[in-house]
């Protein structure tokens, strides 16, 4: 009995982690005209957005395109969920704003810039931006790079997270391409930053150095 009890404890433990990997780790908004619904950490938040050159389309440019859009990190693409589409060559500042602060938030790119003529975005709240993956999408294999806030492609397909916590962003497209796209997610489990971190260990810290002076200051 001892044996069947352990045999399915193992199962049960060499099963877990396979089933959590399996799980989508990235909720994409599901946009009905500017507004868009997603959940982070059991929260459902509200966006709304102003401001797209070309509207919105639900059109998959993301499944099949596993190079560009999955990771370990990002286990999946939006799908039909909705993606906004662009042409640049304008100072018009786009606006996504959150109903809940969100963690960490991703864009899905589509076709960013072409084989010779560079696209951008320009975000003017945002100042780390990390390039998760990208690939051969879409309309090909080009390649996107971070520079601070801004994200350039060359016919650039694939995934990158902007760090930090948000109830708005604003950015601009200013080079003058026809056609990209971008869909936005957040993570379903976020993790607090690294100052968040840091000010869980000092208050930690703190209490346990209370309760060692409490302690000390008993009498025998």
């Amino acid at each position: 009995m001892k044996k069947l009890i352990g045999s399915g404890l193992l199962a049960a433990a060499v099963a877990a982690p396979l089933s959590a990997s399996a799980a989508d780790t990235v909720d994409w908004f599901n946009w009905t005209g500017l507004t868009g619904t997603a959940v982070q950490n059991g929260t459902n938040i509200d966006a709304t957005f102003t401001a797209t050159s070309l509207g919105l389309t639900h059109a998959d440019y993301f499944t099949g395109e596993d190079d560009a859009y999955l990771s370990a990190e990002v286990t999946n693409g939006p799908g039909t969920d909705g993606m906004f589409s662009f042409a640049g060559g304008t100072e018009v500042v786009h606006h996504v704003h959150f109903s809940k602060a969100v963690v960490n938030p991703y864009l899905a790119i589509v076709s960013l810039g072409s084989e010779a003529t560079a696209a951008s975005f320009n975000f003017a709240n945002v100042s780390s931006i990390t390039l998760v993956s990208e690939g051969d999408g879409y309309y090909g294999d080009g390649e996107l790079s971070i520079a601070g806030g801004t994200i350039t492609g060359f016919e650039g397909h694939g995934v990158v997270r902007l760090n930090g916590t948000f109830t708005d962003l604003y950015f601009t497209t200013p080079d003058n391409e026809y056609w990209y796209g971008a869909s936005f997610g957040i993570p379903v489990s976020a993790v607090p930053e690294p100052g968040t971190w840091a000010m869980l260990a000092m208050g930690g810290a703190v209490l346990g150095l209370v309760g060692r002076r409490r302690k000390q200051g008993r009498p025998a």
